[in-house]
């Protein structure tokens, strides 16, 4: 009889759950219904961009609608069926149940965070319409909707992110293994909420400064530095020209470019002493420091600020709300989205990566006699700014998309002196300071000096970088850095012919290296002109040792070998497991290089793992790559049995 009724039993679980995934078959019709509606949104979106208008608004709104009600019927038919509920009870069917109640909640905060969305749109919307019924539709108008945007957004953008947070902890809580109807629905969910979840989040940051160093509350006017990296200085290159710029609501209302030499000439005004280094092997004693030389720090904000300082010193009119640095290597990016620029004046057409040689072509005499021989400059910086400005909407989105390149090539540097504006470009990328990740370190660090050339255009630098970990932690590094200079090469032909280069093929090099504080430097080695065993200069900078000398690089290669001791960057944890962590900075303006790293574990240690691109073999790491943005390298690794 026992038997019986368990059997009875049985077979009315088994009815019920079989009647329940019956019964369950619409809720996955309705999931599939809802998942085509998202699709076709993000489709809709992508398509529009910034372009969006009335029409594919209320497109995507109607896709909204849908969306929404094809999540109503779902909803109400997994909370309120009384056979879902009982498939939702039973042990055969809990965990697909439970797992399609998470990804219908997921839905529904995406729908949330679509509705916020759709809000925000149409804020955009009606913003560009009231600029084209005021006739202000014309140059910079996107930019100016885009800063009123992101000013008057706030709760919107809010409610979106919430609502993306929301369903990423519903999908995080669902089952793992799932019916792939459903698993298929959910990784879907997964996939774009990583796809669009980093770029809201990078939104909404930015939302709460942008506008107002855009000037959305009062105009805000900056010193624009426009470096010559083919004369690399440490923040990117030579300052032969600079310009102020002035941000009315995301409007420009000024800018003007000028050759540095008509603030910096005659000296007239109050003297400011060089730094040493700078003094001793550029400027001389009776020069004084002044607004073309005024990146010699490689950390930004301090070279912005004595920026400010120099400008204001010789009689630089008006006020500063901030520095940006660019070089030419930032406008080729700039280029490769707006496509040729052509300065009819000069009958001179300028593509990505033409940029460094055509400036120097056309900024090295005076086209007329008693004019700025920077003018070229002026003009051409009025043209990309036109041209960046009339881009159609949808372009813009490629532009934002080159927005990695520009914080971590360090093509762009920003120093604000709202601290709020300072804080969030550092920890976007974008502030040049001189990095203090914990664990070793190195900033190789080049300078031309004298004799000053352009050179730095032709000669390409390769880093050797090697690490030997001992037992205690201490890190014995080894920099070989190597120069080739080619200006008597047929690349360096161009550059030989450029009227005020007078011959000179020897580049003037004062190279500093960053490492940790309290690091020992033991030895010191480069054979140029004249050999080199030790450090002309050494101190402590920015939370750093720094190690300097001034050499030479004449035609052909020249190689410099540091090699010291770095106290303890390797970390054991509680787990027993030890941590070592590099950090290589890499200099704006540098022209990217081979760099080859190579790290040693202790004798008897043995790899646990290490980060992306490292090569393991035995006790050691490698990896080669270009050296075009900061490297950070990290391996973790068992000491040997009875290291202290």
């Amino acid at each position: 009889m026992f038997a019986g009724a368990a059997a009875l039993l049985l077979l009315l679980v088994g009815a019920g759950a079989a009647l329940a995934a019956f019964r369950y078959l619409p809720a996955l019709d309705e999931a599939r219904a809802l998942r085509t509606d998202l699709e076709a949104m993000v489709s809709r979106a992508k398509a529009a961009g910034l372009g969006l208008d009335r029409n594919a608004l209320n497109g995507l709104k109607r896709d909204d609608q849908s969306a929404r009600g094809h999540y109503t019927h779902l909803d109400d038919l997994l909370t309120g069926d009384p056979l879902v509920a009982l498939a939702r009870a039973l042990p055969p069917t809990h965990d697909v149940v439970v797992g399609a109640d998470h990804v219908a909640q997921a839905g529904g905060a995406l729908l949330d965070a679509a509705d916020a969305g759709l809000s925000l749109a149409d804020r955009y919307v009606t913003i560009k319409e009231q600029a084209a019924a005021a006739g202000t539709q014309g140059q910079g108008s996107a930019l100016a909707q885009l800063t009123a945007l992101m000013a008057t957004g706030q709760a919107d953008v809010d409610r979106a992110v919430s609502a993306v947070d929301r369903a990423q902890a519903a999908l995080d809580a669902a089952p793992a293994k799932l019916p792939a109807p459903i698993a298929g629905i959910r990784d879907l969910m997964v996939q774009r909420i990583a796809d669009y979840g980093p770029v809201l989040h990078a939104y909404a940051e930015l939302q709460s400064t942008l506008p107002g160093i855009l000037g959305w509350d009062s105009p805000k006017r900056y010193l624009v530095l426009t470096q010559d990296p083919a004369e690399l200085r440490p923040t990117g290159g030579f300052i032969g020209s600079f310009g102020t710029i002035t941000f009315d609501k995301g409007r420009i209302t000024e800018r003007h470019f000028q050759d540095v030499f008509l603030l910096d000439l005659p000296w007239t005004y109050p003297f400011v002493k060089a730094p040493q280094p700078l003094s001793q092997y550029l400027l001389g004693p009776k020069q004084p420091w002044q607004l073309a030389d005024a990146n010699w720090s490689p950390d930004f904000p301090t070279s912005a600020q004595q920026a400010v300082a120099l400008y204001r010193n010789e009689g630089g009119a008006g006020p500063i709300d901030g520095v940006l640095g660019l070089t030419t290597y930032t406008i080729d990016e700039l280029l490769s989205v707006t496509g040729p620029v052509t300065v009819p004046d000069y009958g001179v057409t300028i593509a990505s990566g033409e940029t460094t040689l055509k400036v120097l072509q056309n900024t090295r005499v005076a086209t007329k006699p008693d004019t700025n021989r920077k003018a070229f400059l002026s003009d051409f910086a009025d043209r990309l700014f036109t041209a960046l400005l009339a881009l159609p909407p949808a372009r813009w989105t490629d532009l934002a998309a080159h927005g990695d390149r520009f914080s971590a090539q360090h093509l762009l540097l920003t120093w604000f002196a709202d601290p709020g504006a300072e804080q969030l470009m550092a920890r976007l990328g974008f502030d040049g300071a001189i990095r203090q990740d914990p664990g070793d370190f190195m900033y190789p660090v080049d300078a031309n000096v004298s004799p000053v050339s352009k050179l730095n255009a032709v000669t390409d630098r390769s880093l050797d970088v090697a690490v030997k970990l001992d037992q205690y932690g201490n890190a014995h590094d080894t920099l070989t850095a190597h120069w080739d200079n080619r200006i008597m090469t047929a690349t360096g032909k161009a550059y030989r012919e450029l009227p005020t280069l007078g011959g000179l093929t020897t580049l003037g090099m004062y190279f500093r290296l960053y490492v940790p504080a309290r690091s020992r430097l033991e030895a010191v080695s480069a054979g140029t002109q004249i050999p080199i065993t030790s450090p002309a200069d050494m101190g402590d900078e920015f939370g750093r040792t720094v190690i300097a000398n001034y050499f030479q690089v004449p035609p052909g290669s020249a190689t410099l070998v540091y090699r010291w001791v770095s106290p303890y960057p390797a970390d054991v944890g509680d787990d027993g497991i030890a941590t070592y962590r590099l950090t290589i900075q890499k200099e704006p303006g540098l022209r990217p290089g081979p760099l080859h790293l190579q790290i040693t574990l202790p004798p008897g240690a043995t790899f646990v793992d290490a980060s992306p691109g490292l090569s393991l073999s035995g006790s050691v790491a490698t990896v080669d790559t270009t050296f075009d943005r900061d490297l950070v390298a990290v391996v973790r690794y068992r000491p040997a049995a009875g290291t202290p």
